[in-house]
């Protein structure tokens, strides 16, 4: 007996083999792609998480410089390579204010801020505000363990902003400026902080301008 039925020969099976395998590589390449760009967008999400959360408290801290007639150490603003260091006033629960040093550091990627003990007086501020400038050590000056802010960062810069003059990052510069009589008489007001932190993947660092409220 003849039957008109038969199979499928050894090339068309090796055709199907190849077909199948081409789309199965584009659909793992499809897949991967999709994957990775998940991957990119959460990793980006999170690191503008950061630069907000570093933003908001960047803006705390610079509120909080206190009055003019209280700065016993002239400008209390000192940019170095990668580091902000400022005196702020911190209120406690009860009321009570007290000064304290805060310094922003970037290394190995992580903006930290380190925030010092209460400080006790007028010649225990002068002396480590001084210490803070010549490039003391941070670790005998901040006896509590940085807070991270941001991961993932490329630098941190600083400038400030005095009234009648122009955005700098030189702190010397910036203490001349405050001492030289301003035209209405009295000190020049230290009218705006910039930091600014660079991100991966951008040529132009993000910047968050903070206006001192002095008037």
């Amino acid at each position: 007996m003849h039957s008109d039925h038969r199979g499928f020969t050894l090339i068309e099976v090796m055709v199907a083999l190849l077909l199948m395998s081409i789309m199965a590589m584009l659909s793992w390449r499809a897949l991967d792609s999709m994957v990775r760009t998940r991957e990119a967008l959460v990793q980006r999400g999170q690191q503008f998480d950061g630069v907000r959360f570093l933003f908001a408290q960047w803006e705390n801290d610079c509120h909080a410089l206190g009055s003019p007639n209280r700065w016993l150490a002239g400008v209390p603003l000192h940019f170095d390579s990668n580091r902000i260091d400022l005196i702020r006033t911190r209120v406690e629960p009860e009321g009570v204010q007290q000064t304290v040093l805060v310094s922003y550091l970037w290394q190995d990627g992580d903006v930290e801020r380190l925030e010092s003990p209460p400080i006790l007086g007028r010649a225990e501020l002068l002396q480590n505000w001084d210490a803070l400038q010549q490039g003391g050590q941070l670790s005998t000056l901040y006896s509590v363990a940085p807070v991270v802010l941001i991961h993932g960062s490329t630098g941190l810069e600083g400038r400030g902003f005095m009234e009648g003059a122009d955005w700098n990052s030189d702190s010397a510069l910036l203490n001349q400026q405050w001492q030289a009589p301003a035209a209405g008489g009295g000190n020049p007001l230290l009218l705006g902080i910039e930091l600014a932190v660079g991100v991966p993947g951008s040529d132009v660092p993000l910047r968050k301008v903070c206006l001192t409220g002095q008037s």
